[in-house]
């Protein structure tokens, strides 16, 4: 996984953070997160928070090659995370995110982030975790048919050290799932599981206890937790307390 040069303000955590307001709708706090994924076909997986107004329609991500021109858009209905494929290597890209009411009505833009794509070195260095595994991220966050949009974690937060959190989703048919927890630089911390095949249905048996590839518990802060089957990805936003 390539590492971001991002250059706008950050939060404790490491996020970008935006505000934006319009009439027709509001995004208070809205947090983009992007991954890059290594592949012959570069791609960037956008997520961001959710927004709870009553009359949201979707999201729109604008997104090019210079800072404030973005010269591709796509509506991605509600969905909160989402793969952008077939960018070009040894090129900046920018991005943001606006929200879009039931009348069509767009938000302000999100605060802009910015990714280089490298070239590809066919692997990726999100390293192992221990148990014989390498680091891989791959797969379009679209319903298509494996994961069910909805996927959440519970107790949110939880606190280290006396409690753990499930992680929650279904799969609308049987295949292979790969479950990996990441720090809010996306870097890796823990995979629960990769491959591993799961029959259709859902499924709650993951458990994540705090702890990172050494067996150590993390410091407080956001988390994020990425499911992927086939070419399908959920991430989930973790808080952890003490």
């Amino acid at each position: 996984m390539y590492k971001l040069l991002v250059q706008k303000k950050r939060d404790v955590f490491g996020r970008l953070v935006a505000t934006v307001c319009r009439k027709a709708v509001l995004l208070a706090g809205l947090l983009l997160l992007l991954i890059v994924t290594s592949s012959s076909a570069k791609s960037v997986i956008v997520s961001w928070d959710s927004n709870h107004e009553s009359d949201l329609a979707g999201y729109k991500i604008y997104y090019g090659k210079g800072t404030g021109q973005y010269s591709s858009d796509l509506y991605v209905g509600n969905l909160t995370s989402y793969r952008i494929e077939g960018l070009n290597a040894n090129q900046h890209y920018y991005f943001v995110v606006a929200a879009v009411d039931l009348s069509g009505n767009e938000s302000a833009f999100s605060a802009e982030v910015d990714i280089f794509i490298p070239e590809d070195t066919g692997g990726d260095d999100t390293g192992d975790d221990g148990n014989g595994d390498d680091g891989s991220t791959s797969g379009p966050t679209g319903d298509s048919g494996v994961l069910a949009r909805q996927a959440y974690n519970f107790p949110n937060p939880f606190k280290i050290g006396s409690e753990s959190t499930k992680i929650r989703y279904e799969l609308l048919q049987s295949g292979e799932v790969t479950i990996e927890i990441l720090d809010a630089n996306t870097n890796l911390v823990k995979r629960l599981v990769k491959n591993r095949f799961k029959s259709a249905g859902e499924h709650t048996e993951e458990v994540w206890d705090g702890r990172n590839r050494d067996g150590q518990y993390v410091s407080n802060g956001v988390y994020f937790c990425s499911i992927r089957s086939g070419n399908e990805q959920r991430v989930l936003k973790i808080a952890i307390r003490r």
